[in-house]
């Protein structure tokens, strides 16, 4: 599992007798990149080919955790919701018991 963003891009590469250099379709790549926020800055480090999957995969687990995290949150949410209404509840019920109180 991984904490960060993938992205792919195609480049050009500078050599002017290049496909590349008169027609976008002929860029080089796609190219993976692997990006991740560290000490308030963000970093992009290639990933090569042989490695493309492996990543992707490690980059999924990081998503699947995220959104079973997001399911406990709300699960939890509604648990201190409900014991929330269930302590007003009760306070109203303790404070309209106590006797001259109208």
């Amino acid at each position: 599992m991984v904490q960060g963003s993938l992205s792919e891009s195609t480049r050009q590469c500078g050599d002017p007798s290049c496909a590349c250099a008169h027609d976008p379709a002929h860029r080089h790549g796609p190219h993976l990149y692997f990006r991740y926020k560290s000490e308030g800055k963000v970093h992009s480090v290639y990933v090569p080919t042989e490695l493309g999957d492996s990543v992707r995969d490690a980059q999924n687990a990081w998503q699947e955790f995220q959104q079973i995290g997001a399911e406990i949150s709300a699960e939890n949410r509604e648990r201190l919701l409900s014991s929330l209404e269930r302590e007003k509840q009760l306070a109203r019920a303790q404070r309209s018991a106590k006797p001259g109180k109208r």
